[in-house]
């Protein structure tokens, strides 16, 4: 076997086993979603200092919610995409929030290295839940919702946006 080839079956069972934890974990958590249906669904997570935040101190604002991962190369690609969002539409009342399913110490290693200018959430088990209580029922990433200033949900995104999209989700919301 060549080294190229045992590379592959490697990548290839490390995809696998990926593959099969998240499926495991998205079995073994309960859907916090207690809201009827197309509303926001309330949740906690921790900041990246530690700060347990709930998504009801943005309430009132257009929300972006962007579920992601540092090992999920299109949420990674798609982060930039995210910032300027913040950074048009936030004093126009939008907020963007990251709700990272990762440990802590990998988010930060990565946020050393692409800055972000909006709040971070995270939580690895926990995480599952909220993207799941999101209407996001088969775990894929990176999947953003836009929830209106009322708490309902306008918009779920199951795959890789950018800011020109998401400009023209947020802008009749505000």
């Amino acid at each position: 076997m060549t080294r190229r080839s045992l590379l592959y079956w490697l990548a290839l069972a490390g995809l696998v086993a990926a593959f099969i934890v998240v499926t495991w974990l998205r079995v073994w958590v309960e859907d916090t979603a207690t809201e009827g249906p197309g509303m926001r669904p309330a949740f906690s997570l921790p900041d990246l200092s530690g700060e347990a935040r709930a998504i009801a101190e943005w309430d009132g604002q257009v929300l972006v919610v962007n579920f992601w991962a540092t090992w999920c190369p299109p949420c990674v690609e798609e982060i930039p995409e995210l910032v300027d969002v913040q950074s048009r539409f936030g004093q126009k009342g939008a907020q963007v929030i990251g709700v990272a399913l990762d440990e802590r110490e990998n988010i930060e290693g990565f946020l050393r290295e692409v800055p972000v200018n909006y709040p971070v959430l995270h939580g690895a088990t926990r995480a599952f839940r909220v993207l799941d209580a999101y209407g996001n029922e088969r775990g894929t990433l990176p999947y953003t919702v836009v929830v209106g200033r009322d708490g309902e949900i306008h918009h779920r995104l199951p795959r890789p946006t950018d800011a020109k999209e998401l400009g023209r989700l947020i802008e009749p919301l505000l």
